[in-house]
């Protein structure tokens, strides 16, 4: 067990001054391969640094942290609903990289029920997950309700065309401590059910029982293990259309940093960044061998599903005009439907030269 952290109710602190603190999400996000190929340790290594893993540490505020960055050096990886929430609202953060490897997502209802496309669902029941910890944003709800809305808009339906139906979740992170991000998740894959499998389960189980009529999945690959158990179909996937817009939710994907640590350790960024991009590039060279380590580092149950989904992406991050306009519309999203209290200025949150630096020297 690691001992050198010492958790506070507010604060999240390390004991090496060179030491950074990481965390990153089960998500498809370069960060997971290029720890497990060992190269951010490679990198950090070269300008006398080390990192430590948040959750490999344990008390309440090991958990809370990866949501509202309570620490001064903290790197985060993964789903922008908390990155934005904690620069909203919380602790000045800096923004240096961003991904897009996020499905736009299916509506899914039971097999023998009586819905075949998104019109049937008028006056219907919508699942839509709630978290009952307050102490976080409800990046699950956010996401679910931001695709959900995005669908009925598709079909000529508004928010009012259906019924909303909470399916509430302690959310609770019952995982002993690890040392990586995969020993967190093996333990997850350990529990999961083989009917209502992955991320959604809860909203799975919801449906089957007869609570709900339909509900909103944004993994990969959990809609397959759904049908091939006979009991669920899709009615309709988001990402059969043109429009790049429906993608965003809890993506693009944002890497960012405490600005304290990041002003006063900027090598130790752009080595992180330089790990990070290599990663990139060797999973889009080698997405079947990229998919197996996901499989061990993410919350998705198939590395099949997985290897399909990664020949729709580009990992190398980057902060693109695009990926910054996508990010714009999903803090837009947050801020009108209540997720976050203040606005911000998303261009000046991002800062370039991290990455710029980080190309240059490879």
């Amino acid at each position: 067990m690691n001992t050198a952290f010492k958790p506070s109710s507010s604060e999240v602190t390390v004991s090496t001054p060179r030491e950074l603190l990481y965390t990153i999400c089960p998500v498809l996000v370069a960060s997971n391969v290029s720890l497990e190929l060992g190269w951010i340790d490679d990198e950090l290594a070269r300008v006398g640094a080390t990192a430590a893993y948040l959750r490999s540490f344990e008390g309440e505020a090991v958990w809370k942290a990866h949501y509202d960055h309570s620490s001064e050096r903290l790197l985060r990886d993964g789903g922008n609903s908390p990155a934005v929430w904690a620069q909203a609202d919380l602790r000045p953060t800096v923004l240096v990289g961003l991904t897009q490897a996020q499905p736009a997502g299916k509506i899914i209802v039971r097999a023998d029920d009586d819905i075949y496309r998104l019109a049937d669902l008028k006056s219907r029941r919508f699942g839509i997950y709630k978290s009952l910890k307050s102490e976080k944003i409800d990046h699950r709800r956010a996401t679910t309700e931001h695709g959900i809305l995005a669908a009925l808009a598709l079909h000529g339906l508004k928010r009012s065309d259906v019924e909303w139906v909470d399916v509430e979740d302690k959310d609770s992170h019952r995982e002993t401590p690890a040392r990586t991000p995969a020993g967190i998740w093996a333990q997850r894959h350990a529990e999961v059910d083989a009917i209502v499998a992955g991320a959604h389960s809860r909203e799975a189980r919801a449906l089957l029982e007869g609570r709900i009529d339909a509900l909103y999945d944004y993994s990969i690959g959990t809609s397959r293990l759904l049908e091939t158990s006979g009991r669920f179909k899709v009615i309709e996937d988001l990402d059969r259309y043109p429009d790049w817009t429906l993608r965003v939710a809890n993506a693009p994907r944002t890497i960012t940093i405490s600005k304290e640590f990041a002003d006063a350790n900027r090598d130790v960024v752009v080595a992180w960044l330089r790990a990070s991009i290599r990663a990139g590039r060797w999973i889009n060279a080698n997405r079947d061998a990229a998919a197996e380590v996901f499989y061990r580092t993410t919350i998705y149950q198939h590395a099949g599903e997985i290897a399909k989904a990664l020949r729709n992406y580009d990992l190398v991050p980057n902060l693109s005009a695009q990926n910054l306009a996508g990010l714009t519309i999903e803090k837009n999203f947050l801020l009108s439907h209540g997720y976050i209290r203040n606005d911000f200025d998303v261009s000046a949150w991002a800062d370039a030269s991290y990455l710029e630096e980080a190309l240059a020297s490879l």
